[in-house]
């Protein structure tokens, strides 16, 4: 009979198996939730910075709506239209509380710099810094603090201007110091937490392209009656209507057709009535097709008049330095008294007969056609017409005079847009 050997007691180290066991489950599951607990702290930190990100991103996004439409005088917190060549240094502060700009570590940098940054025509005066406007968020306001806007300056603190540097709407719009809107820097600040995101972007307001004419015709076949018209490519001053010294000429007339067919339509005394580069009759073949449905489309949206087809007389639609969009849907007769600033659109034939004074941009599907005139037809900016059913006719005592200033207040139709972006 065979015996079974004894090799002491193993119950004592099935105990320690055990106990090591329980010890490494123990220290790996503590591992597990040091773990977890850190992921979620990042995955918290992670997301408060992107909140804060959001918010600063929202600040910049109140500056930018409050800088676009000077018509809404409620918000708007920009300069009127060219002041910036007097005061280049021009800046403001929008804040959800009073003193939040004080937040800014670059606050201070306006007290040194040789412009007037407030507007008080008093240069590096002590305690001079941007002036803060509330926001107009309402009592759930998102934690944007402060947000900056500035005027972005060259180092001979020239404002820069984002525009049609070259007068030619077949190039690319860029950055210049002669033409156009200046560019925007906006400094926004915003906080979620303990996270704090600071952004800055440039903005620009992208410009009407349309070409630089008194007026632009797709049908050559232009006829004129009489001699009191006047169609002028010089630069006219829509405020003191006289002609703006210095500034260059541009075509009296610029047609898609044949410029020979215009010019073969005026007889000996009718020819400097239609003025400007070139000679006299200024008309030109133009090299660009515009899209006149596309710039009607875009208009359309912007409408704040929509009127049906019929005879107008009596009414007002703004002035020089109150611009609108006006929008007629058929045939539009204009019969004596009226007056307007904007963006005039009609659907159809435009027919004008009586006093008619415009400011800005006429955009006829269409053909115009002016006679009589009362006590004159007078548009400041330019005329874009397809010249369908039959052609364009100019008689009677209408002026269509080419103008940069009536034209270039067109830009406030044109939202600012995010040019170039950072973090700091």
């Amino acid at each position: 009979m065979k015996q079974r050997k004894q090799f002491g007691n193993e119950r004592g180290m099935a105990m320690v198996v055990v106990l090591m066991a329980l010890v490494l489950l123990t220290v790996v599951g503590t591992l597990f939730i040091a773990q977890t607990k850190t992921e979620t702290q990042i995955s918290g930190h992670d997301m408060r910075a992107t909140q804060a990100l959001v918010n600063a991103e929202a600040g910049y996004g109140e500056v930018l709506a409050r800088m676009s439409d000077v018509r809404d005088t409620a918000n708007y917190i920009g300069q009127d239209h060219g002041a910036w060549t007097t005061t280049p240094g021009w800046g403001r502060y929008v804040v959800l509380a009073t003193g939040n700009s004080g937040q800014d570590r670059n606050r201070n940098r306006t007290a040194t710099d040789g412009l007037d940054n407030d507007g008080d025509a008093t240069v590096d005066e002590s305690g001079e810094k941007y002036p803060e406007v509330p926001t107009r968020q309402g009592s759930d306001a998102i934690n944007y603090p402060w947000a900056q806007v500035r005027y972005k300056l060259n180092g001979a603190n020239q404002v820069l201007l984002f525009g049609d540097h070259d007068g030619d709407v077949s190039t690319p719009s860029r950055v210049n110091l002669l033409r156009g809107y200046p560019v925007l820097v906006v400094t926004a600040f915003g906080g979620q937490g303990s996270a704090r995101r600071t952004v800055e972007i440039e903005a620009v307001r992208p410009p009407i392209e349309i070409l630089q004419s008194a007026m632009y015709t797709e049908n050559a076949d232009v006829t004129f009656n009489g001699t009191q018209f006047l169609v002028s490519g010089s630069d006219w001053d829509p405020v003191t209507g006289a002609v703006v010294p210095g500034n260059p000429d541009v075509p009296g007339m610029i047609t898609t057709g044949n410029a020979g067919t215009t010019t073969g339509n005026l007889n000996g005394q009718q020819q400097n009535n239609v003025e400007g580069t070139g000679g006299e009759p200024s008309v030109a073949t133009s090299s660009v097709d515009l899209d006149l449905q596309a710039l009607r489309d875009a208009y359309v949206n912007m409408a704040e008049v929509t009127l049906p087809a019929g005879t107008y007389s009596g009414v007002s639609w703004g002035d020089v330095d109150t611009y609108t969009v006006v929008h007629c849907t058929g045939d539009m007769h204009i019969s004596g008294n009226v007056t307007g600033g904007g963006v005039l659109i009609v659907d159809g034939d435009f027919t004008l007969t009586g006093s008619f004074t415009w400011y800005g941009l006429v955009l006829v599907m269409g053909h115009i056609e002016t006679s009589g005139g009362g006590s004159g037809i007078h548009l400041y900016g330019a005329v874009l017409s397809q010249g369908a059913n039959g052609g364009d006719r100019i008689s009677g005592n209408a002026d269509i005079y080419y103008s940069s200033q009536a034209l270039n207040r067109l830009i406030t139709f044109s939202p600012y847009v995010v040019y170039n972006w950072r973090e700091l």
